[in-house]
């Protein structure tokens, strides 16, 4: 793919396209503050982090440290996605968890890399991300049956992003995804088996992999392999062998489809939006106390949203509550919102919200696709129902400029840095002008939270 060599430059992406990756780079960063204080195994990641020590080539977003760029990479693809906050691709995928963590390591590791610079290795890997999901995507394969898309796809986006910024060849650039192939994986166990910890911080074994690939490629280790298409390749290997080939290529530099970036207005996995917009908007029409019954109505797909039930319903820890549907709603339909604050200890024992969560069935069949349904029975005898088709944070009901600004001040204030306001907001600046900054360390400094 063309997008893997080295000669992508700044001034060859449209406009549109530079500013969604800047629009990526910075929710990206928000979410990874935010899960500094709140994400499930963020504290982990961090103290192996500390504990392993080395050369301090980059920084640790939020914790006001620098560590090895491969270290960096982990811990900050780790925060990147441990909320579910972060943005989604279009077709599938997580772009900001598979562009931002690997390049912002690599360009700190280097030094002198510029914005400019760094927004075109983000487009490169951002790119990537997408066409891989969407090869599958328009195949009609369920990409999340068995593995999680999240975590597989992101090895290939780290590792392009990561080798675009220390200039790898075309041949180097190949093994780099030879390498990253050699450590992919992503199994859909951890969501089956309840959602533990470990699961939230998946991105950051992508980034950790996808890091190392490009560290070894560039050190000269050949793994020229056909990474993709190939028999025992990530298609091969994961999918059966099943996928578009010509979504990977198909208008190449010419058609971003990375400008289908989803930005989330909830802390959830995207499969939830839809679910609790309905709920929110039921919440104006039926009180928490009259509520006797709901019904959500999923697609076969989205099953292990729902199931099981019962921890579906009272999840044991955030990470759980951020892929439950029921818990979604319940949430949507007692507080007229979702936040940040549902996903701490104090929000997941909320008495009323778990009342209406073992009110919950799910009402799963495949006439259910495409929409998210929510029905209320209330005492009274009406039944209330509200369906959304496609959610806030979809391409065509993005997010505004002011709504992204708002999130990214919220999460910062969770980071465990102590990040005020006003140092939230220059971060912000930062990160809007980003093209403009002659040493992405600059960035780094602003983000760990401190100063070295």
């Amino acid at each position: 793919m063309g997008l893997t060599r080295r000669g992508l430059r700044y001034d060859d992406l449209p406009p549109e396209a530079a500013d969604a990756v800047k629009r990526i780079a910075l929710d990206t960063v928000g979410t990874a503050l935010a899960a500094t204080g709140l994400g499930d195994g963020c504290v982990e990641a961090a103290a192996v982090a500390r504990g392993a020590g080395g050369a301090p080539e980059a920084s640790l977003i939020g914790y006001g440290v620098r560590a090895p760029a491969l270290t960096a990479a982990f811990v900050n693809g780790a925060t990147a996605h441990a909320l579910n906050y972060d943005p989604l691709g279009g077709s599938g995928g997580h772009l900001g968890v598979s562009t931002l963590p690997s390049v912002f390591a690599a360009a700190e590791r280097r030094g002198g890399v510029s914005g400019a610079e760094a927004i075109a290795a983000m487009a490169a890997a951002a790119e990537i991300t997408a066409r891989l999901a969407a090869a599958l995507s328009q195949a009609g394969v369920n990409a999340n049956e068995r593995f999680l898309e999240g975590q597989l796809l992101g090895y290939f986006g780290a590792a392009v992003g990561a080798g675009r910024v220390m200039g790898l060849g075309p041949e180097a650039m190949h093994s780099a995804l030879g390498a990253a192939l050699m450590q992919a994986g992503g199994s859909m166990q951890v969501v089956f088996d309840g959602d533990p910890p470990a699961k939230a911080i998946y991105g950051g074994f992508a980034n950790l992999g996808g890091m190392l690939a490009a560290l070894l490629a560039e050190q000269g280790l050949g793994a020229e392999v056909a990474a993709l298409e190939g028999a025992a390749g990530v298609y091969g290997l994961f999918y059966g062998g099943v996928y578009d080939a010509a979504a990977l290529t198909d208008g190449l530099g010419e058609e971003w489809r990375l400008l289908k970036a989803r930005f989330k207005p909830w802390p959830t996995s995207g499969n939830i939006h839809g679910y609790i917009e309905a709920a929110v908007a039921l919440a104006a029409r039926v009180r928490p106390t009259e509520i006797e019954s709901v019904v959500v109505r999923a697609a076969p797909a989205l099953r292990p949203w729902c199931e099981p039930i019962e921890e579906r319903r009272r999840p044991p820890n955030p990470t759980s509550a951020a892929n439950s549907i029921v818990y979604g709603a319940a949430k949507g339909l007692v507080n007229g919102q979702v936040v940040l604050a549902d996903f701490t200890p104090a929000g997941l024992t909320q008495e009323e919200a778990l009342r209406v969560a073992d009110l919950t069935v799910c009402e799963i069949a495949e006439n259910h696709a495409g929409r998210a349904e929510v029905e209320v029975r209330a005492t009274d005898g009406r039944v209330l129902t509200e369906r959304v088709d496609t959610p806030l944070g979809h391409p065509s009901r993005p997010l505004s400029e002011a709504q992204l600004a708002a999130k990214f001040e919220d999460c910062a204030g969770y980071a465990v840095c102590g990040m005020n306001i006003a140092q939230a907001r220059e971060l912000l600046d930062a990160l809007r002008s980003l093209e403009g900054l002659a040493d992405v360390r600059r960035l780094g400094d602003l983000a760990r939270g401190s100063a070295d």
